[in-house]
Parts: C-alpha cells; structure tokens; sequence
C-alpha cells in the first residue's frame, strides 16, 4: 500500500518515519509532501491508499486537501494530527470520514493502530470493488449502496432528485414501479432500566426480525439504519399498492416486532408508520413522520400509523405556574421539580404531550427561574451557557424524560448557586483570586461580573461589604504592593517595574505610587537602600 505523509514541519515527518514499525504494516511505499499544493500533485500522480496529514498548515490546512480528494472522489483513508483538541475539528474531522482524529505529541502505538485500520479499510474499499464488478456479489451490494444513499436521502445530505437519480445509476430497483412505506422509530434511552445497546447491534437485530416476519409477506425489507442515537429508519419497498386485507396484515406484523423489541431489547419505542408511496413522495413521507412523532411524544410501544393519526388538539393550560413561583422563592428545589413531574404524569395520563405544549412549558419554567435569578442580581444567560445545560434545554422538548432532566438541572443549578453566592465571603474570594492572578492586566468590572454570573453593580456592592474596599482600590493596592516588592527586591528599571504591574503611562505611575505611599518610585528604592523601614 502507498503511504503520503503531509505536514509542514519536517522533524514530524521523519519522527513518523523513524518511530513506526513499518514492517508490522502493509505500508510498501511512503511519500513526503510540505504543503497541500505538493500533496495535490503527488495524490494526481500516485494512486494513494492512505494519507496521513497535519490539520494547521500555512496557505491551507489538512482540511482543506481532505476536502479536495473527496471532492475529486479518490477513495484515500485518512488519518489526522492535530496539536489542538477542538471539538470542531473532531466534527470536521468525522464530517470528511477520517479514520482517526490523533493528537500531537504522537502516541505512536496509537498511530500504528490507526494504520492498520487505515490499511483494513483500504482493503474493505478493494473488495467492495471486486463485489461490484462480479455479478454473483451483486445482491450484497445492493443492501450496502441502497443503505447508504437512504441514510443519505433522510439525513438530509441528498436531494430527493439526487436519490432518484442515484438509484436509478445503481439500478438498484430493476422492476419498474416501486412503492415505498418508512418506518420511524425513536429508542427512549433516558428511561429507567433501559439497556444501553450498540446502534450498529440494534441495526443488525431489527433487519433480521423484520426480514423474518415479512418473509412470506408481500413486501420487503429493503434497510435499516441508525441515523442519530435514538432514531432509526426502516425502509419497506413492493412492486404493487397492497390492498386493505393486507394493510391489516401489515400491521399485525408492526406489532407483533414493537412487542418483540419492547420484551428483548429493554426499551421503550416509538414507532411511526408512513404511507405506500412512490420515489418522488419519501422525503414528504419523511417530514409527515416527524410531524406525527411532535405530536405524539406521550405514545411508547405502539404503532402509530400515518393515515389514521388525528394531531392532538392539547392545548398548554398550566394552573400550576402560581405554586411553582412560590416553591421556588422558598428555595424549595425538590417540592418545586415534584410539583412540575406530578403535573406533567397527569398531562401525559389524561392527554396527548406534543411537542408544542412541552415548548410553551420549557419557556414558562425557563422565564419563572431567569426571573428569580434576576431579581437576586444574578445573570441567568451567563449561569445556564454551558454547553451541557444548552443541550439540556434544546432536548426538553423531546419527551417527558427529557423535559425533567431540564428542569431538575435547571433548579438544582439555580437554587444551588444562590445558596452559594449568599454564603460568607464566596463570591468576594472568588473576584480576589480573580484579581490576585491578573492584576497586572487591564480589568473590568463587567468582565467579573460574568465571572460570577452577577449584576455588576450588585456585585460591587457585595465586595465592599465583604472586603471593606471597593474593587477597583484592591486592585489598586496589589499593584501598588506587587510595585513595592520589585523596588526593593530587584534592580529592574523604574519604568520596567511600571510597565510590570500594569501601567505604560510612566507619569501616571509616579504619581499613583506617591500618592499611596507619600514617596515616589525613586525614593522609595533609596529609602530601601538605605535600610530605613518603608
């Protein structure tokens, strides 16, 4: 196999080079190249099966030559390094179907290992070609490309257009008219005592049920596959629009696998059932499932069939926001999550929970805690913009589970950081340590304000009564002291120890020092000089 090395720094190339056991590996040839550009050239001349590429170069980055070969459609593996562990690039990285996202300094056992899967998947891509030029393989690719240009088609990473025509190049529907039912069905994987199983094992077990209990049905199992963790799409195809008779069929066999799945897998499933359409009606069929699944989020290990669902006609009615509010300005955090789960089981037992209703009830939780917050001097947006509480709060509106996660995190954070500020000297010690590490450097109170998620006069009030000195006159004495130690302590420039502790306008610094400590820079050192107590 041929291996191309990019980075622009040559000792990484030739550390790689001396640092790998190349005789472990099915490595034959090893090309070099410094820049995207020399890769380009090299890659045009040189059938490679594996690059192995730094991702921040000058000019263009490993990204940005990835990019090219998948868009020149050169089926090369691809291993990245990266002295950066940044989410984004993780993301690019798996968005350009990378083998490994490596950091540097290199784990060179760790990059082995990815060569021998770089060189297994080289090898997979060679005998996926041999199966598409034999004709006897040619039912194992058909499941592998039809798979594929589905997920694509509801990922939403082709065109309804783009999927026809690519089905129609595969020919990978030979026998003319051909209609087509999705089934949807999202796995609850925040219910107690579910078991975690592996996307590719449920994919595996779903296509062989449903192959079995259709074998002698009408129609086929053309696909199953994972799109997110939760979601996953069954596509069934037939040559004929099956009559009412066999509708009924149908749907004893849909039944029949939700009670098998829900018994084996130790879940809880909601399953959408689509309409028979043709090539030109799936993505409609697609949106119209997840429309159904909005407006059903209280429906578990049932099927719900498209042309019989009548939309919820619930609407947001929340008598219990009063008793909430109150709750929560007595702090009383687990009265107050109690009080919104007995509300929401009884909205889940009486009626249908949609995603709106559970929309309008996220906004009037969210709104009663920001509120609180603020009327504490407290920065609700700056205290909740973590990463994990923004997931929190866009997956609230995805079910009952959900939306008490939300809401637990919510309150418990909220009250728990109230009791926190309230607490004797915490927040004024955390501005102190704030301080006492960047005292040197231009500070403002907003920006410690955000800190500590406060009201910026609120907190300059706080500190005060804390420390007994407002911020800006501690700030004000640790230079003043930092200033003192480098006059005595050091035979740094005057306007050296200036600049030290913040302050270019030398002018302005003697005039501070003198009037905090009655002498001026100069005579302060003399005085140390000289011994005299200072």
């Amino acid at each position: 196999m041929k291996l191309l090395l990019v980075d622009d720094e040559r000792y990484v190339i030739e550390s790689i080079k001396k640092n790998i056991c190349w005789e472990r590996t099915g490595i034959t040839e090893i090309y070099t190249a410094f820049t995207m550009k020399q890769a380009q050239e090299i890659i045009t001349a040189v059938k490679m099966d594996i690059i192995i590429s730094d991702i921040v170069m000058p000019a263009a980055t490993g990204f940005d030559l990835v990019q090219w070969v998948r868009e020149q459609n050169f089926r090369i593996q691809v291993i990245f390094l990266t002295s950066y562990a940044e989410f984004d690039y993780a993301r690019r990285a798996i968005q350009l179907e990378s083998v490994e996202y490596l950091l540097k300094p290199i784990d060179f056992e760790k990059l082995e290992e990815a060569l021998k899967k770089a060189e297994q998947a080289v090898l997979q891509e060679k005998h996926i070609e041999k199966l598409t030029e034999a004709s006897e393989q040619w039912e194992k690719d058909r499941i592998i490309l039809q798979k594929d240009i589905w997920r694509n088609l509801l990922s939403g990473n082709m065109t309804q257009n783009q999927f026809c025509e690519s089905a129609k190049r595969m020919d990978l529907y030979q026998n003319g008219l051909i209609y087509f039912k999705l089934i949807c069905f999202y796995m609850d994987h925040k219910a107690e005592e579910t078991q975690k199983w592996e996307p590719s094992t449920i994919e595996f077990v779903m296509q062989n049920v449903l192959t079995e209990l259709f074998n002698s049905f009408y129609a086929r199992v053309d696909t199953v596959f994972c799109e997110n963790e939760c979601r996953y799409w069954v596509v069934l195809s037939t040559d004929k629009m099956p009559e009412e008779g066999e509708k009924i069929r149908e749907k004893d066999l849909l039944n029949h696998f939700v009670q098998w799945m829900t018994d084996h897998v130790h879940s809880y499933f909601w399953c959408g059932a689509g309409n028979w359409s043709g090539f030109s009606e799936v993505t409609a069929q697609a949106d119209d499932l997840q429309k159904m699944r909005e407006s059903s989020l209280s429906v578990w290990n049932e099927v719900i069939y498209l042309y019989e669902f009548q939309p919820s006609g619930t609407v947001y009615k929340n008598p219990e926001l009063d008793t909430w509010k109150t709750l929560l300005a007595g702090e009383e955090v687990e009265a107050v999550i109690a009080s919104i789960r007995s509300y929401l089981e009884t909205v889940r037992k009486n009626e249908m929970i949609t995603r709106q209703f559970l929309l309008s009830l996220r906004t009037d939780v969210t709104q009663m805690v920001y509120v609180w917050l603020s009327e504490m001097g407290i920065y609700a947006n700056a205290l909740f913009s973590d990463k994990e509480s923004e997931n929190s709060m866009l997956g609230a509106v995805n079910g009952f589970n959900e939306m008490m996660e939300y809401v637990e995190n919510l309150m418990r954070k909220a009250v728990g950081y109230k009791l926190y500020i309230t607490k004797e000297d915490s927040v004024a010690d955390q501005i102190c340590t704030y301080i006492d590490s960047h005292f040197r450097e231009e500070i403002h109170r907003d920006e410690l304000a955000e800190l500590v998620y406060l009201n910026t006069d609120y907190m300059s009030r706080m500190f005060k009564k804390e420390k007994g000195v407002s911020i800006s006159n501690y700030i004000l004495q640790k230079r003043v002291d930092e200033a003192k130690k480098l006059l005595c302590g050091s035979s740094l420039p005057i306007n050296t120890v200036s600049l030290h502790i913040g302050y270019s306008n030398f002018s302005y610094f003697t005039k501070m020092f003198k009037e905090n400590t009655g002498l001026t820079p100069l005579e302060y050192r003399r005085k140390c000089g000289e011994g005299t107590h200072v």
